[in-house]
């Protein structure tokens, strides 16, 4: 196996590992055992199992953000919140396991991992706070859109995800989407109904 290869494997493995079990409980026996590698194979890819999550969750953020970028990208301005916000729940979707693992340590603050992620996780909150500036553009007196609405739609949009993932497996993204976002135009002073 390839060096990429087992790296992938590994982490891979780290995330089926750790949706079932939890991060603080995912041993490397566990993840080499996964992975199908030897454990020094393991410690030859990864010094830890720090710098295993370190890479699962900022390649997590890095896949949503760049997923993300492109549904904005190819969007209309009105309707780019709702493009990233389809991306973003259809690539959750497609990967669960790794949607359970971010999602429960989203706002964690005692990972040593924090810092090295902080900026893959602030360049996602980036693109949603580009998106909803296009989709609701300034109004005369009306609140500025900030960083931390983004941060606090980016939290919203994972919540929902799980609830939607876990409780409504029926619903669509569209419908999902269209769910976050009526909070959105509620917060905004638009009509939900709309």
């Amino acid at each position: 196996m390839a060096r990429t290869s087992t790296r992938l494997a590994i982490l891979s493995a780290a995330v089926t590992v750790a949706a079932r079990q939890g991060i603080s409980s995912a041993t490397m026996d566990a993840v080499a055992d996964e992975a199908g590698v030897a454990k020094g194979s393991l410690y030859y890819n990864y010094p830890n199992k720090d710098a295993i999550f370190e890479a699962v969750m900022r390649d997590g953020f890095e896949g949503l953000r760049t997923r993300a970028e492109g549904a904005r990208a190819d969007a209309v301005p009105a309707d780019a919140l709702l493009a990233v916000s389809i991306a973003s729940l259809e690539l959750l979707r497609e990967n669960t396991d790794r949607a359970k693992v971010m999602a429960a340590e989203l706002f964690r603050t005692d990972r040593p991992w924090n810092e090295a992620v902080a900026s893959a996780r602030q360049s996602l909150v980036e693109v949603y706070l580009r998106a909803m500036r296009d989709s609701y553009p300034a109004r005369p007196g009306g609140a500025p859109i900030s960083e931390m609405t983004a941060g606090a739609f980016m939290g919203a949009l994972v919540g929902a995800a799980l609830s939607w993932l876990v409780l409504h497996p029926e619903m669509t993204p569209e419908q999902v989407a269209a769910q976050v976002l009526a909070l959105t135009r509620l917060g905004a002073g638009h009509d939900a109904s709309a």
